[in-house]
């Protein structure tokens, strides 16, 4: 209650005032204190959580589901998510498959690290005047730098330091343009924004080396198939039916997430299977009586299943981890044989 009270309200020497802008995980709701301000993009907004789904891309089945708070970055905790995933199929993740939200630096270094596989766009650059990074080659292992008018620096700053999302703090080092031979340039206009006397400058990231792989990957003819993948796995999302939260908190939504795909996996399993539509055709060869009392049993198993499957992961103890939507490629061995 007292966050409440005090978040949209700032000291001012003359007394408090109404805070300018909106504070840090704010509360928007006094009836669920967990719900947090989120975007879907620069113009859309919204208030709630956020789901976190695993699909594997051959079989379609959700194998993890999490929630996270409405504020927090989609690339949040993707490790423990695939972890997760494993535990719940007993079957290794090969490769691991999201959209442009998981092609960070951080992200990749992690998976890097983990000795894992990440397979995602690298985030784009808004559309500017000049000539992007993308348009100069940088060579690590000789140390240099080579602009579209093909002058070549070697000059290399410490510039201060940046920290990532994961709270990292990097040494953040650009490339150095001469400002004397940019002022000759006859491409100088397209590509400096500078004032007179004044070079380019070429960011280095500090994962330079693992941004530049991926965006030669995407740039192939195998990377098709990877994103045909991704959005096959969205499409699969999207049946969830998961917009809105029937509940209040993360632990009750997260139990309406649970049961949305646990109902999913066994609608596909029954579809593939053909129980679906094996099931009219067989009621009725039996008494009127024999069938109705069949179809309350079998209704009520597919309850008891559906609920024991979406309340197991419930009952584990341990730390839960708040992760983002994301689609994963198990081996060929955890593909059903529908």
């Amino acid at each position: 209650m007292g966050q409440l009270l005090l978040q949209d309200v700032e000291r001012q020497e003359d007394g408090p005032a109404l805070r300018d802008g909106v504070s840090r995980d704010r509360i928007p709701s006094a009836h669920d204190p967990e719900m947090r301000h989120g975007r879907k993009s620069s113009r859309k907004r919204f208030d709630g959580h956020k789901a976190a789904v695993v699909v594997d891309s051959d079989s379609q089945l959700v194998t993890a589901v999490d929630i996270l708070p409405g504020n927090a970055g989609d690339n949040t905790g993707v490790l423990e998510l695939v972890g997760q995933s494993e535990e719940n199929t007993g079957i290794a993740v090969e490769e691991t498959i999201g959209d442009a939200a998981y092609g960070d630096g951080g992200t990749r270094q992690a998976f890097a690290d983990a000795g894992r596989t990440l397979i995602a766009k690298v985030p784009g650059r808004p559309n500017k005047a000049h000539f992007p990074k993308e348009d100069f080659h940088i060579d690590l292992e000789a140390g240099t730098c080579t602009c579209p008018a093909g002058n070549v620096t070697s000059t290399l700053r410490t510039t201060g330091t940046r920290t990532n999302r994961l709270g990292q703090v990097y040494p953040s080092q650009s490339f150095q343009f001469d400002p004397e031979v940019c002022g000759l340039c006859p491409l100088r206009s397209e590509c400096v924004a500078a004032g007179e006397g004044k070079g380019r400058t070429i960011a280095l990231h500090p994962q330079e080396a693992l941004l530049q792989r991926a965006r030669i990957f995407q740039q192939s003819e195998n990377f098709a198939e990877y994103r045909q993948r991704r959005q096959a796995a969205e499409h699969r999302l999207a049946q969830l039916g998961v917009r809105q939260s029937r509940y209040f908190g993360r632990v009750k939504t997260r139990f309406q997430l649970l049961m949305a795909a646990t109902v999913a996996n066994l609608t596909l399993v029954a579809t593939k299977t053909g129980m679906m539509s094996q099931a009219p055709a067989a009621s009725l060869n039996r008494p009127a009586g024999q069938a109705a009392g069949s179809c309350s049993v079998i209704a009520w198993f597919i309850l008891a299943a559906a609920s024991w499957v979406a309340l197991r992961p419930c009952l584990r103890r341990g730390p839960v981890h708040w992760l983002s939507s994301t689609s994963s490629r198990h081996s060929r061995g955890f593909r059903p044989d529908f």
